[in-house]
């Protein structure tokens, strides 16, 4: 069955910049089809396949894919500055920050972020919040298809600190995220008092948890920051997915779930806890 085209009127567009995402592509804008959210993507010179998977979705749901050149290192701010560029020129009312890595969903079933955005809108919010969903492979796990990090059930809840993510927020009204690095806006933020879903497919695999970490070079002016700290100098044995006993994690009872645990939030990420 052929995915619907989605209107011009659809009132969120997420910006999304993409580096080498071709495994993560193909779920992620389904699923954003799925929640009546158009796309302007941004190619951060993918070499991989990914530029290809972006330009065939042009006119279905993806609006438009925007360059950004690579420097050479991970530079966060080149990045919240090219998605800035691209939300002066869009008239979605709502603009949705996402990483290729993470799907971003309602907290109750039934309900789509265009539905959350609307009620928002109509209580008189104009950013809302998302709780992060750290979801890992199992050691022995392989990705054998485009889609199979979405079938993953283990997962920890990851709240360093509260309402750190407000990645959807009202377009216009002078909220900006870039000195925050992509969490939190500086502006008139009236944030909405229930917070949504964000699942970080962290890895694909055990092999791709270490191509993506391990030597990974950061831009030094976001380091002097005091941003990436606790991604810098990770290790083969810090990276390892079969770390911790099971009980470490909880486990959705299926794919589909929204009934996440958050009795046991992690203030790290595993691979320093």
């Amino acid at each position: 069955m052929q995915t619907p085209k989605l209107s011009e009127k659809s009132s969120i567009c997420a910006i999304i910049c993409v580096r080498n995402e071709k495994a993560y592509l193909p779920g992620l804008i389904k699923h954003l089809q799925g929640q009546g959210v158009e796309i302007s993507f941004i190619d951060n010179a993918s070499t991989d396949g990914s530029r290809e998977i972006m330009e065939r979705h042009i006119g279905n749901g993806v609006l438009a894919i925007h360059d950004l050149p690579f420097n050479g290192a991970f530079s966060l701010s080149d990045q919240l500055q090219a998605k800035a560029l691209v939300e002066q020129g869009l008239k979605h009312e709502w603009i949705l920050h996402v990483d290729a890595d993470e799907i971003h969903h309602a907290s109750i079933d039934g309900a789509t972020l265009v539905d959350i955005a609307r009620s928002a809108d109509k209580d008189g919010y104009n950013a809302i919040n998302f709780e992060e969903f750290v979801f890992l492979p199992e050691k022995d796990q392989h990705s054998a298809n485009d889609m199979a990090h979405l079938n993953t059930l283990r997962y920890y809840y990851y709240a360093p600190i509260q309402q750190r993510l407000v990645r959807l927020y009202r377009r216009g009204q002078g909220l900006d995220n870039r000195s925050s690095g992509g969490h939190k806006v500086k502006g008139n933020a009236i944030i909405y008092p229930q917070p949504q879903v964000l699942r970080h497919y962290i890895a694909l695999d055990q092999n791709h948890l270490e191509q993506k970490y391990l030597g990974r070079v950061f831009d030094s002016t976001e380091l002097d920051r005091g941003w990436h700290r606790n991604r810098v100098g990770l290790t083969v044995e810090m990276l390892s997915l079969d770390r911790f006993k099971q009980d470490w994690f909880d486990y959705l009872p299926n794919p589909e779930s929204r009934a996440f645990l958050r009795n046991r939030p992690k203030n790290r990420h595993f691979w320093i806890s």
